[in-house]
């Protein structure tokens, strides 16, 4: 029996033997490039599309601009919903509760001031209430229009700042142009004051080389400033001879002026110094 089996197991194990070889050496399925890329294709066409979502753009959008508006306008919708809690708490107020039925007949009389007394304590409480719903708008309406008074008066400052700064750059520029005028005309003075003293200095050897008599009777016709500007250049011994043949009264203002002494106009003068009358002719 054992050899039976041995020989059964033997025998399938070389028959499997013959087979795989035989399995091995079959021919591979081969296939082409255009048949893969065929299926390659419909394996693709056959993919599901993805298509644009536009409905959940556009909601983006719209929220995204609506939120830009309510910030842009906070100020303006907190105070519009203000108002409307404010209207809403008035008209609360202002209903009346519905009266509560009388529990017997003949309490009827008794009940009817009580009513009265809570219509008139709720009608008093919504004019208060009314009253302060009021106030308080016309305290937003202020404090609104005191804004706009000042983002008004803030934006004229603004203006006559900028106009100030462009005046303040033109006279900057006028008095640069005129530190440049001054410079040009003291350097034409120094020029002049040059051209003037070389004058000057002629005329000193002119007036010294001439005659003491000569040049004392041109001196008392000349310009004063010119006579001491001329004196006080020349030799002392020169200025001596030329003073001392010119009359008193101009020597004397000469000599004054060259000191820097002026006498003083507003001295009245005394009876002593006042002049007499002249004597009249008389005939013999």
């Amino acid at each position: 029996m054992k050899k039976n089996g041995y020989d059964q197991f033997f025998k399938e194990a070389k028959k499997n033997a013959q087979v795989r070889p035989a399995q091995v050496n079959a021919p591979a399925k081969t296939i082409s490039a255009a048949k893969l890329r065929e299926n390659m294709q419909t394996k693709k066409n056959n993919r599901p599309s993805r298509k644009f979502p536009i409905v959940q753009f556009a909601i983006f959008i719209f929220c995204g601009l609506g939120l830009f508006l309510a910030i842009e306008n906070f100020d303006k919708i907190e105070s519009t919903l203000n108002k409307i809690e404010i209207g809403l708490g008035v008209a609360q107020a202002s209903e009346t509760p519905p009266a509560a039925k009388p529990a017997a007949a003949p309490a009827a009389g008794t009940e009817a001031p009580k009513v009265a007394e809570g219509a008139a304590a709720v009608a008093a409480t919504s004019g208060t209430v009314r009253t302060e719903v009021e106030d308080d708008s016309d305290y937003i309406y202020k404090l609104t229009e005191r804004k706009r008074v000042l983002d008004l008066r803030e934006e004229e400052l603004n203006k006559k700042a900028a106009e100030i700064e462009a005046q303040k750059v033109v006279i900057e520029k006028k008095l640069t142009e005129l530190e440049d005028y001054r410079t040009k005309i003291s350097a034409m003075l120094q020029d002049r004051i040059k051209a003037d003293d070389g004058k000057v200095d002629t005329l000193v050897q002119v007036y010294t080389n001439m005659k003491p008599g000569q040049a004392a009777k041109i001196f008392e016709t000349m310009d004063e400033d010119l006579v001491i500007d001329i004196l006080s250049r020349m030799k002392k011994k020169s200025a001596a001879e030329i003073l001392n043949l010119i009359k008193t009264e101009k020597a004397q203002a000469f000599a004054e002026k060259f000191a820097g002494y002026r006498v003083p106009t507003s001295i009245p003068k005394t009876d002593k110094e006042t002049p007499a009358a002249p004597e009249e002719n008389v005939k013999p």
